[in-house]
């Protein structure tokens, strides 16, 4: 993997000018979403010496360049956490960085002067002859001025900066300035101070020029390459939002068997190197990010050492925000465009990631998904939904993939909102753990996947889903619908992890071909056992299922049926016979026994009475089943269990 970084951080480097890794492009709209074109600025907002002013100088509102003006301007990344503010340019919701930089937190009463000069006073004193310097200590007193015009009730309001600028909807400030104007200094007119000489060295020296440079180096061997090289030194470790430090400093790592108290002697690097793992961990968490089980991901590829990669062609493809959770079409498109430029193996690396923007920690990873197992994966999914979608007569399969995300789609996702995750338990999140088997090629034990239902069956039943953030919500009128999408869900699911071979089902009968055309409704059920590899404990649960359904629908007008007479925590032999005395009980009170007699004799044909050994939880599903089959109703998307 680090050696796949280095070859990242190489073509990062050579692609960059020696501003790119500082400077941050905002994200601009140049159409509404009606499609009616945007028109997108850059203006100063003029310190005026001269006039003892602050005021945004329409003469220096010009339409924005992307290409031009982040760099020229030098709208640097806001580094966040403890570092001072040093930001002369800013996107107007950021205005804040603008006046912590010459004025100071607004809070703070008592501010002398602003947190450029802070950081310059610790850190780089030699700027404090600068004319940079004299310019900051004259502007701190017109705080009060920017104040005024850009605060309300405490707060930075844009809106009433901007007001002079009098723009119309259309119109958009992408990026505000700084500039001074100035007889006493030589700025007749106003000058953007990004572009002071004075300035642009203070960036340089804090962000380009690396403190390694001081600590003694020599000929040594670097970890990352693993060649002798004449400038190697510890690794620097200052930046807390990197996967540099991920890879060393925690037991998730490569270097997780050093000894710690030869920690910064053993790992060390060569500085070119340094630069090249920095450049790769922005270049990765910037552009390679996605969304897994809820939980974000940084995305990391490994080719094989050898391997010649164009990455100009290749990963500029590959940058993806797509949550890969939601969307498995962009799964497959992920290795195909890999493909366009790399023909030997390779693998990906999801790593999860906590963060606030300024550092992260690790949650988990993903580890050594090959692409071959990925196209498995993606052509499992492909080939169960065409599958489902041949059942017309036995479940709506579209509107059973109709998710709490409102789309219907068969893949990842579906699966993550099959298995609840408690909100007070987040940290330990069943679900990723389960795509992470998944996607790791490890075996699956059925009898968690019959858990995860029964605690999705108990959500629906008692309505828990304040406590599940990732289940789909029902109204209390639609439980049966609930029983229904879930059941075929997993029905679907176990398909994939059949066809993955992940999961072993005691499978006692041969599948038969998807095209073969059922029109006999008895014909139907024997058709779909053999389709989902019924055994025959299972046939005794879908027939005793059947049973409840037509119970249950002799009491459609009652508020309480016999599907409450279910119990979603398991059952056990004593539990089934019960529920089958019962039913029975009900169907001779509606004077109707012969609407589950044929279920029943073949209830009682494949149901052990003296051996029973079926799962508890395994039982409640297969006799779900049977009461979901045929539930063929269309589900209203606009209905309130959406």
């Amino acid at each position: 993997m680090l050696d796949t970084l280095l070859k990242i951080g190489e073509w990062q480097k050579e692609m960059m000018s020696k501003w790119d890794r500082i400077i941050d492009i905002p994200d601009v709209a140049w159409e509404s979403k009606k499609g009616a074109p945007i028109n997108n600025y850059i203006v100063g907002l003029t310190f005026d010496l001269d006039k003892q002013d602050i005021y945004l100088n329409e003469d220096l509102l010009e339409e924005y360049d992307e290409e031009r003006d982040p760099e020229k301007y030098k709208a640097i990344h806001i580094q966040g956490g403890n570092n001072k503010s040093i930001y002369v340019t800013a996107e107007p919701k950021k205005i804040n960085q603008i006046f912590k930089t010459f004025f100071g937190k607004l809070n703070n009463k008592d501010a002398e002067h602003g947190e450029l000069i802070e950081a310059i006073d610790k850190e780089f004193n030699e700027f404090q002859n600068s004319i940079l310097y004299e310019l900051l200590q004259a502007i701190f007193p017109f705080r009060s001025t920017f104040i005024e015009k850009a605060v309300t009730n405490n707060k930075f309001v844009i809106k009433k900066l901007l007001a002079p600028l009098d723009f119309k909807k259309s119109d958009k400030v992408v990026l505000i300035y700084t500039a001074v104007k100035s007889e006493k200094f030589g700025f007749s007119d106003p000058t953007p101070i990004a572009q002071l000489e004075s300035y642009k060295s203070f960036l340089a020296k804090k962000f380009l020029e690396s403190d390694q440079q001081l600590v003694e180096r020599s000929n040594k061997l670097c970890y990352a390459s693993g060649e002798v090289e004449d400038d190697v030194a510890a690794l620097n470790l200052s930046s807390r939002y990197s996967l540099n430090k991920m890879f060393v400093t925690e037991t998730k790592n490569y270097a997780s068997l050093f000894d710690k108290q030869l920690f910064s002697e053993n790992y060390q690097v060569s500085l070119k190197n340094q630069e090249k793992l920095d450049l790769a961990s922005e270049f990765l968490l910037k552009n390679y990010t996605t969304t897994i089980a809820g939980v974000n991901h940084v995305i990391i590829p490994q080719f094989m050492h050898n391997e010649e990669i164009d990455f100009e062609i290749g990963l500029d493809k590959l940058k993806t925000k797509s949550d890969l959770l939601f969307s498995l079409k962009t799964l497959d498109e992920l290795t195909q465009n890999i493909e366009v430029v790399v023909e030997q193996a390779y693998w990906i690396d999801f790593i999860a990631i906590e963060s606030d923007g300024n550092f992260f920690k690790t949650l988990d990873h993903i580890k050594d998904i090959s692409k071959f197992h990925f196209q498995r994966v993606y052509k499992a999914f492909v080939d169960i939904d065409w599958e489902f979608k041949k059942l017309p007569q036995i479940v709506d399969w579209e509107s059973v993939k109709y998710n709490y995300k409102k789309t219907w789609a068969f893949n990842l996702n579906t699966i993550y909102e099959l298995i609840p995750v408690r909100r007070d338990k987040e940290k330990k999140n069943v679900a990723l753990q389960l795509i992470k088997t998944i996607l790791e090629n490890r075996k699956i034990e059925r009898k968690f996947l019959f858990d995860f239902f029964s605690e999705l069956m108990l959500c629906h039943y008692y309505r828990r889903y304040g406590s599940y953030k990732n289940v789909k919500q029902y109204g209390k009128d639609y439980f049966g619908l609930a029983i229904r999408d879930s059941v075929f869900k997993y029905l679907a699911f176990f398909q994939v992890l059949k066809k993955l071979n992940l999961i072993d089902m005691e499978q006692e009968s041969k599948s038969i071909p998807a095209e073969e055309v059922i029109n006999d409704f008895d014909e139907k059920i024997d058709h779909f056992f053999r389709r989902m590899d019924f055994n025959e404990k299972q046939k005794a649960m879908f027939f005793l299922g059947r049973m409840l359904n037509a119970v249950t629908y002799l009491q459609k007008d009652k508020k309480r049926t016999v599907i409450d007479k279910v119990n979603y925590n398991g059952m056990d032999r004593d539990d089934i016979v019960r529920l089958r005395v019962d039913l029975f009980e009900k169907a001779k009170q509606y004077g109707k026994p012969g609407n589950i007699l044929f279920n029943d004799s073949h209830f009682s044909q494949y149901f052990a009475f003296e051996k029973w050994d079926m799962n508890p939880k395994e039982a409640v599903f297969f006799i779900l089943t049977g009461y979901s089959f045929g539930i063929v109703k269309k589900q209203d998307p606009n209905s309130k269990n959406n």
